[in-house]
């Protein structure tokens, strides 16, 4: 926990205060570069599993359900099983994964909720959750491997602070929108070994 709040609270320093020491001091080694990346290249893919919840539910005349958690459990167990694999603390893959998976639900409640509004900007032809799963897999096991690569940056005292560069390189990018920022900024705290 502590250190979800110390990322949360990096990112929102250099963003609300860009004279601070962190934004202006030399730009810190970003190792955390490549797992930060992974975590935002997963979080693109909730954005086409929104969207087939939301066909599913406007062909059956429900309201799309977000939790799934069959397929939640499946995510747990299989990378608790090959961060094992990679002497992994199962906790901490698990925490890790926790934080990606409701990261997801974050932009997937939030795409829901602009399509209710505005029903036209809802994808017209939605994707086949069958081709994006396997993305969604593939990226979970890089993230895994990130893990098990940086792992002692990601145990240190300092993990918030060497994090903080990567996240907020990705929130100032401009490629993700503030759906997707806040959403990322939830994934990333669990990534320091708590």
């Amino acid at each position: 926990m502590r250190s979800a709040v110390l990322v949360m609270l990096s990112v929102t320093m250099a963003v609300l205060h860009p004279d601070s020491a962190l934004a202006s001091a030399e730009p810190p080694a970003r190792s955390l570069d490549r797992l930060v990346e992974l975590v935002a290249d997963r979080l693109d893919t909730a954005d086409a599993v929104a969207a087939a919840k939301w066909a599913t539910a406007l062909q059956l005349g429900t309201q799309p359900s977000i939790d799934d958690p069959g397929r939640e459990a499946k995510v747990y167990d299989d990378m608790a099983r090959l961060g094992a694999e990679r002497d992994l603390p199962e906790n901490w893959i698990k925490q890790v994964f926790f934080g990606q998976i409701e990261a997801s639900k974050i932009v997937q409640r939030g795409l829901v909720v602009r399509w209710r509004f505005d029903p036209a900007a809802a994808p017209a032809a939605p994707p086949d959750l069958s081709k994006v799963r396997p993305e969604i897999d593939r990226l979970n096991v890089d993230i895994v491997d990130q893990l098990a690569a940086r792992r002692d940056e990601l145990a240190a005292r300092d993990c918030a602070e060497r994090l903080a560069p990567s996240v907020f390189g990705v929130l100032s990018s401009g490629r993700v929108d503030a759906l997707h920022q806040a959403a990322l900024v939830r994934a990333a705290t669990t990534l320091c070994v708590a």
